[in-house]
């Protein structure tokens, strides 16, 4: 009899320590003031005791979901200081893990102790499918301890405990627990917290509505793999104040299915350093992504781009701004990239894409350098790669406006290193790579220190300024089949250590368009013949394969009209009799083979057009009575008097006055 009434009082005693919540699990409720109650809390204290904590945690996890659904408000499940060990955990709708400073979720070290959800078909820490009003917030921290994780899970594989191919040396993706992985829910909130060391991916957000992040701290450079933030088919997304360090790309975009959605998406306070790329859409770019913002954005120490927007598997982007990008110690500025390696949304698109208000500056050594997990040597031999805009020929880009950009390049691109020729030929024989993984250094040695644009219909550039530390051989931008390419003010700053060349050549182009383009070693105005001045000793070159003049057109070789290329004889009078001669003759091209004209002022006329072969170089007379001057003074070498209606092309220079 006594010992009945012992395990009564006892069991009294244990029903009493269950939550107010009916969750029907026992803790161990400690003693608190009615100060240190909060009506909607639940403490996870009350859930531990030592070691793994998991089952605990969850049972306090589902008592508070109990309690939202009896009550409607939202609930807490509240960590204080201290260490929390935890293998998978899944939050429930109307619940927030808050954690407080000084606490820390460790995450097991045993790879069995995280699940593979059947939804998601990965492995987390913190899973949350198909749930609202969910979050994370605090000042505390979510420990993956990822390094430890990986490679006891690795071992586990060797000993057959696992399964997995071990490629690289490493268990696949799938089978290496993220930190933190959202899927199809609805108004989630993370905020204050720092997360680091993951296995995989650090945190993941998959077909979520109505997410906020905000405040955080990332340090995910333990393993491969590590992506700082990926945001994948989600809408209503706001990032915000957050600071990330990655072994993989920082802040990274995707979309898995052909029917997923990402739009109305703001990032903007943020700051980002990266093995891979800052900020990225991709790889995975299956379906749309829309209305994209990005605002006042530092990356710095980052091995690739500080922004890549790449559509490779079908999708459709556009409309994506990026203002006030401050990229330091970069291994590209940016890279714009439609292809298609495998199908995906029926009418994909890369259009109206925005990149203002930029400075970034590209070191001659590896950007990322002395990390742990640092980007991979790249296949050599390449000098350092441009800013590139590339699309193919069935997958063009549309509508790109580059304005108030500062590149700081290093130069020292070295011919006899890697060699890329601007000829026709030499810029056709870039290959397409259709199918290949995008990244800036595909094509390992590309023409331009700068930019190179190709496969694109109207791309302009507004107050662009390019600077090369050294000598480059190759000019600072290349357009290569580029419909509607319009610079304006755009500056070229470099140390020519060869003397004059170009520093823009269009090749297969139309609708160019130059208002002004300038470089250091300008000393006077030279007007070029195109419907506003050219200021600038290296002129817009096009595609000889293409003269510059319209069809049924004649041409006319300069050497008929008694032009000479010694580069002594003065030309003025030959040139000039020449060019009226086609202009009463229903006009045409004067075409000038290889070799040195010297030459003062001449007028161009309507109609004729003036193509200057690969090695054809105009010369100024140096004779001052020889040139014409403006109302300022200042010399002016050719003299468009057609309104606008002729051209100069081809791949010759005309020198500086």
């Amino acid at each position: 009899m006594k010992r009945f009434a012992l395990i009564f009082c006892c069991m009294a005693m244990f029903v009493a320590a269950i939550p107010e919540a009916d969750s029907q699990i026992p803790t161990l409720e400690i003693a608190r003031t009615k100060a240190q109650v909060h009506p909607n809390r639940v403490y996870a204290s009350d859930f531990c005791l030592t070691g793994n904590s998991t089952r605990g945690i969850q049972a306090a996890i589902d008592s508070a979901a109990v309690r939202y659904e009896r009550t409607g408000e939202r609930q807490e499940v509240y960590f204080g200081k201290g260490e929390y060990v935890l293998g998978t955990i899944y939050l429930k709708s109307g619940v927030t893990l808050m954690l407080d400073s000084g606490a820390v979720l460790l995450g097991s070290t045993n790879p069995l102790d995280y699940a593979k959800d059947s939804i998601c078909r990965l492995k987390a820490f913190i899973f949350a499918v198909n749930q609202h009003d969910v979050g994370i917030e605090g000042k505390g921290v979510i420990d993956g301890r990822g390094f430890e994780v990986a490679n006891n899970a690795v071992q586990m594989v060797h000993l057959g405990l696992l399964q997995d191919p071990l490629k690289y040396d490493r268990c696949n993706e799938s089978n290496r627990p993220q930190n933190v992985h959202f899927r199809g829910c609805e108004n989630v909130v993370i905020r204050g917290i720092t997360l680091k060391d993951p296995a995989c991916w650090c945190q993941e957000y998959d077909r979520c509505r109505n997410l906020t992040i905000e405040n955080i701290k990332v340090d995910a450079k333990c393993y491969w793999n590590n992506d700082g933030l990926d945001v994948v088919d989600c809408q209503n997304v706001v990032i915000r104040n957050c600071d990330i360090d990655a072994s993989d790309d920082a802040y990274c975009f995707k979309s898995h299915s052909v029917d997923g959605v990402s739009e109305n998406v703001v990032v903007e306070n943020c700051r980002g350093r990266s093995s891979a790329n800052g900020i990225k859409f991709g790889t995975m770019t299956r379906g749309t992504f829309r209305h994209f913002r990005f605002k006042n954005i530092e990356i710095y120490d980052t091995y690739r781009s500080g922004i890549t927007i790449a559509s490779v598997d079908g999708a459709h982007i556009e409309d994506v701004v990026v203002d006030s990008l401050k990229c330091r110690n970069v291994g590209n500025p940016f890279f714009i990239r439609f292809s298609e390696r495998r199908k995906g949304t029926v009418e994909p698109c890369l259009k109206d894409i925005v990149i203002r208000n930029v400075m970034a500056n590209v070191p001659l050594v590896k950007a990322d350098r002395g990390y742990r997990y640092e980007g991979p040597v790249e296949d050599m031999p390449r000098n350092i790669s441009p800013a590139s805009i590339v699309g193919t020929p069935g997958h063009r880009i549309e509508n790109v406006l580059i304005e108030n950009v500062w590149l700081l390049y290093p130069g020292h691109g070295d011919s006899t290193f890697a060699y890329r020729g601007t000829s026709p030929q030499a810029l056709a024989d870039i290959p397409e790579w259709e199918k290949r993984y995008p990244e800036f250094s595909m094509w390992k040695e590309l023409p331009a220190w700068g930019l190179y644009v190709r496969h694109a219909d109207g791309v302009t550039l507004r107050k662009v300024r390019m600077e090369a530390g050294d000598a480059d051989y190759r000019p600072a931008i290349v357009a290569d089949d580029v419909n509607g390419m319009i610079f304006k003010d755009v500056r070229i700053d470099d140390n020519l250590a060869d003397g004059h060349k170009y520093q823009a050549v269009c090749n297969n182009c139309t609708k160019v368009s130059t208002r002004p383009l300038r470089t250091k070693t300008q000393k006077a105005k030279v007007a070029v013949g195109l419907r506003e001045e050219l200021t600038s000793d290296q002129i817009l070159a096009q595609d000889n394969t293409s003269p510059c003049t319209a069809e049924g057109k004649q041409l006319y070789r300069a050497s008929l009209f008694g032009c000479k290329s010694d580069g002594t004889t003065l030309n003025t009078n030959s040139i000039q009799f020449a060019i009226d001669y086609i202009a009463q003759a229903g006009g045409g091209t004067l075409v000038f083979e290889v070799g040195r004209y010297l030459t003062g002022t001449i007028h161009l006329k309507k109609g004729v057009n003036i193509q200057l072969n690969e090695g054809a170089r105009i010369i100024p007379s140096a004779n001052y009575w020889d040139v014409d001057h403006d109302e300022e003074g200042s010399p002016q070498l050719i003299i468009d008097e057609s309104g606008g209606t002729s051209q100069i092309c081809g791949l010759g220079e005309v020198e500086e006055i």
